[in-house]
């Protein structure tokens, strides 16, 4: 299991995250290109923060693990689960699946995990001047 401080970092950067999700979602909502792109390079990191929480097996792992999840709901949505399940556009289910898909939203995705692991690289070396 995670450490209590990790466990406290994580749920803060969880709420940090989707605190900014959110204001995407609705404040900058005229900003087409940041709703469009930084909410999708964001959701990886809030995935992989949220099960963090939980889970402090396989690290490194980890941040990939999270992008093959954001990988499968694209391809749920290349195949319109969505609809195939009945949910009705708008619902709850039907925006946590997704509706369309988007080879731009993989690159997000893929740029999501990219900036865990440079977190990981920044916490490390921050932890380890700390010990020095």
């Amino acid at each position: 299991m995670t450490k209590i401080p990790d466990r406290k970092y994580y749920v803060i950067l969880s709420l940090l995250l989707l605190v900014t999700e959110i204001l995407i979602g609705s404040v900058f909502k005229n900003f087409h290109w940041l709703r469009a792109y930084g909410g999708d390079i964001l959701v990886i990191p809030l995935i992989y923060c949220l099960v963090r929480i939980f889970i402090s097996a396989f690290p490194r792992l980890m941040p990939f693990l999270m992008c093959c999840v954001g990988f499968l709901a694209e391809t749920a949505q290349y195949f319109h689960l969505s609809d195939k399940l009945g949910f009705e556009r708008g619902s709850l289910m039907s925006i946590i699946i997704g509706t369309s898909f988007s080879y731009m939203d993989i690159l997000c995705y893929i740029t999501g995990m990219v900036l865990i692991y440079l977190g990981i690289f920044i916490r490390m070396n921050f932890q380890k001047k700390q010990n020095l």
